[in-house]
């Protein structure tokens, strides 16, 4: 189950986290407006975050989780198409269209995996499921980091950016049909499907808990101000960094390459102190690191990027191991939904508008929103002690 859904994470998060770099090439030479790349980029998160919502009253904690997860990747390749044809596309309405259309077909599809992945993990490893959504999330983190190069790569074949596109789609499709395939032959002795009794389905009044409230207003600010950077940087590289496509290739994969060894770190750190405290830790250590960044050049700027990374895409494993904490394990799903779907994608659907709010669409400013944006990220932390603190009992082992 393990090896299954982080394939499942790597491409839903490697196609899913590939469009902000689809944005900069569609901002490229000034062909869309900032206005337009604001509209793609809120309606891609804002798709994402009410699915969510969705995925959560709809799939039970069953074996059926399996299959829907390979349907939100094949469903999110479908969006990739939709950009293959805006990118190949003259620039206009129709083009820009296509392109909000596109984000729109993405965001649905990419809004799948966290709940129901998420709660497969939840399930199987209890306790000690900090540590398995840490390994499953670094490889999240590794399709992050390795779309932006392998974009460039592909290029580099003389098949172009609107091939390298192509090649996305296809390998998004194939994945789905395999993972779909595989799903379906694993029984419950392989830990994956699990017992055929009847799902039972949480009501929205008993979820909504102190603590589950307060931890979904946490993830939706750390979103704004996470996701506000993120979907942002690509443009910042090429107008304040003056870099070119390739350069911006692998900046993006460094920035990216942090949460791959960040997730597993803050997934062992979840099992062995307290989760509320790690949590505070990571967005502190977020904010500071955005700060540096923007403050600094040369050989600083790069490590303190990495360090940008190596916190900003850590909260997989910390959120949806504290869900667990205040949720009943057949309300899982919902739980995931309502933390992750509602309120860290709820969240990112934000951040994009907000930093245009602070730039008044100049993009000369984005180092000033991305500071202020730091800024409240590092006041999430304030938010810990609205959270219930839960002793964990028996650990299950990672590998056993």
């Amino acid at each position: 189950m393990l090896v299954v859904t982080s394939l499942a994470h790597f491409m839903n998060d490697g196609m899913a986290f590939f469009i902000p770099v689809v944005a900069a090439l569609l901002a490229a030479g000034h062909a869309s407006s900032p206005l337009v790349i604001t509209a793609m980029l809120t309606v891609f998160y804002l798709a994402s975050a009410s699915f969510g919502v969705v995925v959560g009253f709809t799939v039970a904690s069953g074996p059926s989780r399996g299959r829907v997860m390979a349907l939100g990747l094949f469903v999110v390749a479908l969006g990739l198409w939709g950009f293959v044809a805006a990118l190949g596309s003259a620039p206009g309405p129709g083009r820009d269209a296509l392109a909000i259309a596109s984000a729109i077909v993405a965001g649905v599809g990419s809004a799948v995996y966290h709940p129901v992945g998420g709660s497969m993990l939840q399930s199987a490893f209890g306790a000690s499921a900090g540590r398995a959504l840490g390994v499953n999330g670094s490889f999240g983190s590794l399709g992050r980091a390795l779309y932006p190069t392998l974009f460039v790569a592909a290029t580099a074949l003389d098949v172009g950016r609107d091939g390298a596109m192509a090649i996305f789609a296809v390998v998004g499709v194939v994945s789905a049909l395999v993972i779909a395939g595989t799903v379906g032959r694993l029984t419950d002795g392989e830990g994956l499907a699990e017992n055929s009794s009847p799902a039972v389905r949480p009501r929205m009044r008993s979820l909504l808990t102190r603590s589950v409230v307060a931890l979904m207003v946490i993830a939706f600010f750390r979103s704004v101000a996470f996701i506000g950077v993120v979907s942002w940087m690509p443009i910042y590289l090429t107008s304040h960094r003056h870099l070119s496509v390739a350069r911006l290739g692998l900046t993006v994969t460094l920035m990216y390459l942090g949460g791959i060894v960040g997730q597993p770190v803050f997934g062992l750190l979840a099992d062995r102190f307290d989760r509320r405290w790690m949590l505070a830790l990571n967005s502190v250590g977020s904010a500071l690191a955005t700060v540096a960044y923007v403050a600094s050049s040369g050989a600083w700027a790069t490590v303190f990027l990495l360090f940008f990374g190596f916190f900003t895409f850590s909260g997989f494993p910390l959120l949806l191991s504290l869900v667990p904490d205040y949720v009943s394990s057949e309300s899982h799903v919902m739980g995931n939904a309502l933390v992750w779907g509602v309120g860290s994608t709820g969240g990112q659907a934000l951040g994009p508008l907000v930093v245009t709010l602070l730039t008044g669409g100049a993009y000369h400013r984005l180092g000033f929103a991305f500071t202020v944006l730091a800024v409240l990220a590092g006041l999430t932390a304030v938010g810990t002690p609205l959270l219930a603190r839960v002793t964990h009992g028996a650990r299950v082992a990672l590998f056993g």
